[in-house]
C-alpha cells in the first residue's frame, strides 16, 4: 500500500507542471481592496480603500515567471492628517499548478511605494520607501489565454512625521484578470 501511495504521490508531482501555462507574455489588471497598518504616533481614522493595480510579465517556464506592476496602496487618514500612496516594482512569481486550470502562485519582490499626505498643523509629509515585497494568490484559467487572479500583497510605505520618518505597511487583497500572448 505504501509503495502504491508513494507511487501516485511522485506520478502527481511530475504530472503536475504539465498543467501549467505555457511560457509566454502576459499583461492584467487588478481591482482590490488596500489595509494600511498604523503607523507611529497616528490613530487611522480610515485605513481602507479601494485599489487599481496593472501587471505584465514573463514565464519563463511552467513554474517560473518575472512580473512587473504597478498598484495602489491604498489611502489613510488620522484627526489631522490624510495621505495615500503608490508602488511599482518587479517580482519573481513561483507558480504551483494544481490542476489544467488552476494554479496557486507566491510573489517575491522589490517595490518602491511612494506617499503622499497633507496635515493641518502642518508636521507629515509623504515619503518614498524601497523594500522587499511579497504575495501569495491564486489563478484559475477560464480558457487557455484568459485567467481570473486572485491575491494577497504586502507593500512596505513610509511617511514624515515631524522630521521623522514613520514606516508602515499596507495589505492589498485584489481580484484580476491576466491574457496570456
Amino acid at each position: 500500500m505504501k509503495k502504491i501511495a508513494i507511487a501516485a504521490l511522485l506520478s502527481a508531482i511530475t504530472v503536475a507542471p504539465a498543467f501549467a501555462a505555457d511560457e509566454g507574455f502576459y499583461a492584467g489588471v487588478t481591482l482590490g481592496q488596500a489595509r494600511a497598518n498604523a503607523f507611529a504616533g497616528a490613530a487611522l481614522t480610515k485605513s481602507n480603500d479601494t485599489v487599481y493595480g496593472i501587471l505584465g510579465g514573463y514565464q519563463i517556464t511552467k513554474n517560473w515567471g518575472v512580473e512587473a506592476f504597478y498598484t495602489g496602496a491604498g489611502k489613510w487618514a488620522t484627526t489631522t492628517a490624510s495621505g495615500k500612496a503608490d508602488t511599482y516594482g518587479i517580482n519573481a512569481v513561483g507558480t504551483l499548478p494544481l490542476s489544467d486550470a488552476f494554479s496557486l502562485y507566491g510573489k517575491l519582490g522589490y517595490a518602491s511605494t511612494k506617499s503622499t499626505a497633507s496635515s493641518a498643523p502642518a508636521g507629515i509629509t509623504g515619503a518614498t520607501r524601497n523594500a522587499a515585497t511579497y504575495g501569495l494568490g491564486g489563478v484559475y484559467n477560464v480558457t487557455p489565454a484568459v485567467g481570473i487572479r486572485f491575491g494577497w500583497d504586502r507593500y512596505a510605505a513610509a511617511v514624515v512625521n515631524t522630521g521623522v520618518t514613520s514606516n508602515y505597511n499596507s495589505n492589498v487583497y485584489s481580484l484580476g484578470a491576466v491574457v496570456k500572448f
